[in-house]
């Protein structure tokens, strides 16, 4: 597995630096395409390869910077598998979106895609905690030249402030590793199964929590740190909006279990309450803010705040029903969020906006595009036989071992996300038939969609192969916690 492992980092790196380097406009798209669907069927043939009775998987291991614990580890367990497969599986489809939104510059747009794509291989891969820092920083390099050459109001200021909060939210972070690696003896590495096993004291965890979970939190984002998120969401090019909600804010859930729960658990049980407080708060608070929109764009950015604040809680419940749900739910909104996206960014092509108010009545023109819209909702609300219900079922199930009113507020948060998904669906495709001369969906929103959709069903009736994934890993590190 070594080379596969290997090899689903490099491919995507090689071929985004030629991009780069060559410029081949014409033929980028297809290139970067080609090289996504590679890297897919690498992340399937690793994920069938994996037994998860065997456990964790070090597929390769070589000293780099010893003297200061950094080693280049790659390998996974089922929670890196499932993250990697995320990944895979929507970047096809982000730059497939590219085929109907065509960004100037191709080659380097799409150069920069595969970059940032590499990159999240590496976080999700690295069995080191230095070498993960390093490409939990590099993947925000590509994105950061995405927003600022393609995004577009206002674009220096806004991606300037999402800078500046990943990079205070990184810095936070170097810190916390730094000091939890100087706990270890001399001439330790700071992989991740040598931190697992670190002791620092409960008084020092207390603090230590705050300095590791603030660079994840900022990720994700968590209330009250997301007031870079929904202006950077719609500011951005749709195929940006994709990666940032799709893939990078998982990062920052990938990071707690990862790195948080297991270096400092008496600091995670000891602001438990908090953390799953504040981020129900921010659940309802965006869900509503999600609800007075009239951007549709808009309120998708707001909707995935309102989950992920779903998915942060479910993961303080530190019971393996809410861990499961909440790492079950990366995957299921990442499909979600992307479709939903894509749905947005057709809209916006062929009505010339994305505000709900300059819609309606749009399913006369475009059924089938209404229809497409319909089946991606039903997902995004979490309906059964969608794979989000049954992350949220899990989640909430998690909650409740916590506290029944924990749970009220998440079911409340649902059923607002409900409702404003509905009511944007009604206003821009029912009511008396638009005026506007609108095309119907077209064989490439089909090849993009309908996969997308039939994911959501198939996870959502046979989630069995992904939560078998998870298990094992979750039970040790429940084992670590307790």
């Amino acid at each position: 597995m070594m080379m596969l492992t290997l090899a689903i980092i490099l491919l995507p790196l090689l071929v985004g630096l030629a991009l780069l380097l060559a410029r081949p406009h014409a033929q980028a798209r297809a290139v970067a395409l080609l090289t996504s669907v590679a890297a897919l069927g690498m992340a399937v043939a690793l994920c069938a390869s994996y037994d998860s009775a065997a456990g964790p998987v070090i597929a390769f291991q070589h000293d780099w910077a010893p003297a200061i614990g950094l080693r280049m580890v790659f390998g996974y367990d089922g929670i890196s598998l499932l993250m990697v497969l995320l990944t895979a599986i929507v970047f096809p489809f982000i730059i497939g979106a590219g085929w109907k939104n065509q960004l100037s510059e191709p080659a380097i747009a799409n150069g920069l895609m595969l970059l940032t794509q590499s990159a999240l291989f590496g976080v999700f891969l690295a069995q080191n905690a230095f070498l993960f820092y390093v490409f939990y920083e590099l993947s925000l390099v590509p994105v950061f030249f995405l927003l600022l050459r393609w995004g577009g109001e206002r674009r220096r200021a806004i991606t300037m402030k999402f800078f500046i909060y990943t990079v205070l939210g990184g810095l936070t972070l170097l810190f916390g590793l730094v000091y939890s690696y100087l706990q270890l003896p001399a001439g330790t590495s700071a992989d991740f199964n040598a931190l697992q096993e670190v002791v620092i004291v409960p008084d020092a965890q207390r603090w230590l929590f705050w300095v590791l979970f603030l660079g994840f939190a900022i990720k994700m984002p968590m209330f009250p740190l997301h007031s870079w998120q929904p202006d950077t969401y719609t500011m951005a090019p749709f195929q940006g909006t994709m990666i940032l909600g799709g893939v990078m804010l998982k990062m920052g859930i990938y990071g707690v279990v990862r790195l948080v729960l297991p270096i400092v658990p008496h600091g995670a049980a000891e602001w438990q309450d908090v953390v799953i407080g504040l981020s129900l708060v921010g659940c309802l608070y965006a869900a509503w803010i999600a609800f007075r929109q009239n951007d549709l764009k808009r309120l998708v950015a707001w909707s995935s705040l309102s989950h992920v604040g779903l998915m942060c809680a479910a993961l303080f419940t530190l019971n393996a029903t809410g861990i499961t749900g909440a790492l079950y739910q990366t995957l299921a909104h990442a499909i979600g969020v992307v479709a939903l996206l894509y749905l947005v960014s057709g809209l916006q092509t062929r009505v010339g906006t994305t505000q709900l108010d300059v819609m309606g009545g749009l399913k006369v023109k475009m059924p089938r595009m209404a229809a497409l819209f319909l089946l991606v909702m039903i997902g995004a609300v979490a309906l059964p036989l969608t794979q989000g219900f049954v992350g949220e079922w899990l989640m909430f199930n998690g909650l409740l071992d916590v506290s029944i009113w924990w749970t009220f507020i998440g079911v409340v948060s649902i059923i607002l996300g409900a409702v404003y998904m509905l009511y944007a669906y009604q206003r821009s495709m029912l009511g008396e038939a638009s005026k506007l001369n609108v095309a119907d969906a077209d064989e490439t929103d089909h090849w993009v969609l309908v996969p997308l959709i039939a994911a959501t069903f198939i996870l959502g009736v046979y989630p069995q192969p992904v939560l078998d994934l998870l298990t094992a890993p979750v039970q040790q590190l429940l084992t670590q916690l307790h």
